[in-house]
């Protein structure tokens, strides 16, 4: 979607003293200013202005285990706060009976990785509770069972509406939130302990269309306040915050969010400079500064997205040419989506392509942010309160963009980035600071949805700091480079010195353990006799059953037939709450899919985005000509719930089957059946998934030990036919004994048919989409055993138009990421 905002690019930015008195006339409140407040520069935390500099790391993507190494890497690559979205689903998963009835909260994960990022990193901390987050996330971060409250009649998009049952919703996960993050504050902290610093309210509201959305942003400031949240409050690219005349909204300071192309770091210098000239009372603060790319089922991995270590170098910069003083790169790390709690799409690994990878690895991008903090932590305190911004360049080749900021004690900071990805520059340039010219170029946003979103700009031709001399220097930049010239106050040209700095890269061992080859698998496939059974005469939603996460049910439906209905009934329709997948056995054989046809993977599941599911529409129909019998018959359908869409209409659907039965058409159902209802698979309930289940009946089987399997890559699972509805693997295995010294993470690479979920050891991996692009899964060290004890890796898969035939396994440690530690 676009943006709503039209932003003007500032090219004549105000002295700093300015900012202060505009911030004393802006009528900001802040309950505790001796703790903390803002200006039209930085942050200022228990009387010292602070650049906020804020690492991504979201504790609901992490085991618990693991969080303690997340920590220690971004404290040592020197960020002083670390961010976190709040999901409401994760900590509301029963459905309430009313907004205002007390809510099923558990925040116990939560309080304990503010406490540790807090009280054992030293680390300040900033929250973002949504409700609505995004974040690639199930739902967007609202539960599934709020789609049972949406009001009957109501027409348009429901949720982030300011329809009024929406707004109580919104308030009944406030109210609860706002409880628990109340001690966690700074201003609730004894003077010089971290705590939480800001806290934001919604999500780029830019990016929604509905009407008042006021409404809905006073009622949620209001809530934060009513329940003695005292920081400050802030949204993200939400135009009626951005220097509001109203008495409450003027309260909240807006943020951008930078996603920008390979060659466009420049525009962050210049969207920055137009949100501080939009909001001279508060500070420029960049709250997602593109730390990578998510990956999707059929797409591309993140690892192969564009935004190398060169593009997150040069992001950070470029903010800070414009005047950023909070700096939030996001993902700093990504994780991975274990139990399926991924939006409807993703891939179980949330790796981001991010400076932490998904098993904890230091990319080049750390590095990158290391030197960066190093810059911050020596010159933090000079640049918060500088003046400058991009200015001309003479004599400078095309591809060279920069300018100059300019501390209070005389400090020049001369910013140069390289815009050719290919090619290096050098040679001599003279910056003018007070001719910036006017940039003339098209400004993109890059959305959630990979679309570039124009940004309109304007400006004139008279640059900042007129008062400084130009200044020439001899620059030396790598393709899409970007460096620092320091010259500290009353030095000449030639007395400053470059940075980033380079920072110190890990030791890596000489030699990684071999691989483990997967010789055998035990397999089972009929599990229906194992499930536990419910009566639904009338079907409900999971969420009526108390189901709102992303497992996989079975239902079944008994029914006894004259001989003219089992030879005319020859379609089988389900009619869905939400465009989910079923599969089905007809007294033991599977039935054609008429549709949808293919029905493998995720990528199918963006069609009818934008049109609600009708009662007498059917989503999935078989042929089931044959496959019935005068007497008894029964049908047996195993439900794959595809997960959670964060947008467009899926968000407001519930999950499960609302109506199904036999048909002599395929357009109209005209003999309904009763169905039972397994929330989960017979698996599941028998614990097939278990470490210590001990297999009956089990058939051994080989695999295949010489086939190289793909690490990466679409449409490259075995081929086969399906013979039933659901098929378990249970594979075991050894690892060697871990070296005291040596850190070495793990994977599992597998080449599978089927779609499902994995469990090592007992812990749900994620889930299996044959379809890929994902062939290799993160074994968590946590939950692995060493030296010579027995690991279990079980595999629950949904047979597909090619069975769930797994072929090859390996588990072998990470080409890149082991790490010598002292």
């Amino acid at each position: 979607m676009k943006l709503t905002s039209k932003i003007i690019v500032l090219l004549c930015l105000f002295l700093g003293h300015f900012s202060h008195v505009l911030a004393e006339e802006s009528n900001k409140h802040f309950p505790h200013p001796d703790r903390i407040r803002y200006d039209g520069s930085c942050m200022t935390i228990d009387g010292k202005d602070v650049f906020i500099y804020s690492a991504a790391f979201h504790y609901f993507r992490c085991p618990e285990p693991l969080w303690r190494d997340r920590f220690k890497k971004i404290k040592e690559a020197g960020f002083n706060t670390v961010e976190t979205y709040i999901p409401w689903n994760w900590h509301e998963r029963k459905m309430p009976n009313s907004p205002d009835a007390p809510g099923n909260f558990d925040f116990a994960d939560l309080k304990r990785w503010l406490k540790m990022a807090q009280d054992e990193f030293g680390l300040y901390t900033i929250v973002r509770p949504g409700p609505f987050i995004c974040a690639e996330y199930s739902g967007g971060g609202y539960p599934r069972w709020i789609a049972k409250f949406r009001p009957e009649g109501f027409n348009d998009f429901w949720l982030r509406s300011a329809d009024h049952q929406h707004i109580r919703w919104c308030l009944h996960w406030y109210n609860a939130i706002c409880k628990e993050l109340v001690e966690e504050q700074i201003t609730h902290k004894p003077k010089g302990e971290k705590g939480i610093i800001l806290i934001q309210i919604e999500n780029e509201y830019n990016h929604h269309d509905c009407s008042n959305k006021e409404e809905l942003l006073k009622a949620l400031y209001q809530s934060v306040r009513k329940n003695n949240i005292d920081i400050p409050v802030f949204t993200c690219l939400t135009q009626e915050c951005r220097n509001s005349k109203d008495p409450e909204l003027s309260q909240v300071f807006d943020s951008d969010n930078y996603y920008v192309g390979l060659s466009s770091a420049p525009d962050c210098a210049y969207r920055m400079a137009a949100l501080r000239q939009a909001q001279p009372d508060a500070p420029g603060f960049v709250t997602e500064l593109q730390g990578g790319w998510f990956s999707l089922v059929t797409g591309r991995l993140s690892e192969e997205h564009y935004s190398d270590a060169r593009h997150f170098k040069a992001l950070g910069l470029m903010s800070m040419l414009g005047g950023a003083t909070g700096l939030n790169y996001y993902m700093f790390f990504g994780g991975s989506h274990f139990d399926g709690w991924g939006a409807r799409g993703m891939t179980t690994s949330y790796d981001y392509n991010a400076a932490l990878r998904e098993n904890g690895a230091t990319s080049d991008k750390y590095y990158e942010s290391k030197a960066l903090g190093s810059f911050i932590q020596t010159y933090g305190k000079k640049l918060v309160r500088a003046e400058g911004g991009p200015c001309l360049l003479e004599n400078a080749p095309k591809s060279l963009f920069g300018g100059i900021r300019v501390a209070q004690d005389g400090t020049r900071f001369i910013f140069l980035h390289n815009t050719d990805p290919k090619q290096s520059i050098k040679g001599h340039v003279r910056i003018v600071p007070g001719k910036s010219g006017k940039h003339s170029e098209s400004m993109y946003n890059i959305n959630q949805h990979g679309e570039k979103v124009l940004i309109s700009a304007s400006g004139n031709e008279d640059g900042p700091l007129p008062h400084i001399n130009p200044i020439e220097i001899t620059f030396d930049l790598p393709a899409l480079g970007s460096k620092v010239y320091v010259l500290p106050a009353g030095s000449s040209a030639n007395e400053g010195s470059w940075w980033p700095q380079p920072a110190m890269r890990a030791l890596t061992p000489d030699r990684l353990p071999q691989p483990v080859r997967i010789a055998s698998a035990l397999k089972k496939e009929d599990d229906s006799k194992k499930a536990r059974w419910i009566s639904t005469p009338c079907l409900v939603s999971l969420s009526d059953l108390g189901i709102n996460d992303f497992r996989y049910s079975l239902y079944r439906a008994k029914v006894k037939l004259d001989a003219h209905q089992a030879a005319n009934e020859q379609f089988l329709l389900f009619n869905m709450f939400t465009r989910d997948i079923v599969s089905v056995l007809v007294n033991g054989k599977p039935a054609r899919r008429l549709f949808p046809d293919q029905a493998d993977a995720q990528s199918w599941t963006t069609r009818d985005c934008f049109e609600r599911i009708r009662p007498d529409e059917y989503d999935n129909r078989f042929d089931v000509t044959g496959l019935l019998q005068e007497g008894n018959n029964e049908i047996l359908v195993a439900y794959e719930n595809l997960g959670h869409a964060h947008g467009y209409f899926p968000m407001e659907e519930l999950a499960g089957i609302r109506q199904a039965g036999l048909s002599v058409t395929e357009s109209a159902l005209t003999h309904p059946l009763e169905w039972e209802c397994a929330t989960d698979m017979g698996g599941i309930t028998a614990g097939w998934h278990l470490p210590e289940y001990v297999p009956e009946n089990w058939t051994k089987i080989k695999l295949d030990t010489t086939y190289e399997i793909p690490r990466k890559g679409n449409k490259v699972q075995p081929q086969s036919t399906p013979d039933g509805l659901f098929t378990w693997y249970r594979i075991e295995f050894e690892l060697p004994a871990q070296k005291e010294n040596i850190w070495i993470p793990w994977l599992a690479r597998i080449n599978a048919s089927g779609n499902g979920y994995m469990w090592l050891n007992g812990h749900n991996i994620g889930r299996h989409w044959e379809a890929g692009p994902q062939r290799e899964y993160y074994l968590p060290e946590c939950w692995l055993h060493f030296g010579g004890k027995k690991n279990v890796l079980v595999m629950g898969l949904r047979q597909t138009a090619n069975g769930a035939v797994l072929k090859a396994i390996e588990v072998a440690p990470y080409p890149q990421g082991a790490e010598i530690r002292n």
